[in-house]
């Protein structure tokens, strides 16, 4: 019986997996946070501790930090798009401007976000095409005159800029 992991390519497969790197999309939006000129940066996740791809995104995200000589002001970080558009719409409603006083990213790319009154920045996890992959796999590999797939495929997340991080 063939076995895809999917979502998180960090790690050893038991026979397949599809998904991206999280700790190279923690390095990948810390990045654009600071491209885009913020200094004062915070993490915002749930359960991190249980949530093992959460907490790969905050190394990879802190590493890259690190990197510049930047260090994480207070630790909480909009780990999902559920919790960015709750903080989106908190800020909004405290007056606080976003992304003038404050930018704002979430993860995911949930279609959920398009209905917030601004686009949340966001990073796109390649959730449809893991599943496309994931789908693939399994037929190679129950049909022989299928040509046979790589037992790990990364795909590249892609960030959304969005309205809610400073563009420069």
């Amino acid at each position: 019986i063939p076995v895809v992991q999917i979502m998180d390519i960090d790690g050893e497969p038991i026979d397949a997996m599809v998904g991206i790197s999280h700790r190279r999309a923690g390095r990948k939006m810390a990045e654009a946070i600071l491209k885009s000129g913020y200094q004062n940066i915070g993490f915002m996740g749930t359960q991190m501790p249980l949530d093992h791809r959460a907490r790969k995104r905050f190394e990879g995200f802190t590493q890259a930090l690190g990197k510049q000589g930047v260090e994480i002001m207070d630790q909480e970080f909009y780990t999902g798009d559920m919790i960015g558009a709750g903080g989106l719409l908190h800020l909004r409603e405290q007056g606080i401007s976003v992304p003038g006083q404050m930018g704002l990213a979430g993860f995911n790319k949930v279609e959920l976000i398009d209905g917030l009154p601004q686009k949340l920045a966001t990073m796109d996890s390649c959730r449809f095409e893991i599943g496309q992959m994931a789908a693939k796999i399994i037929a190679s590999r129950n049909d022989p005159s299928l040509e046979p797939m790589s037992n790990v495929i990364e795909l590249s997340p892609k960030i959304a800029y969005g309205d809610t991080l400073r563009r420069k």
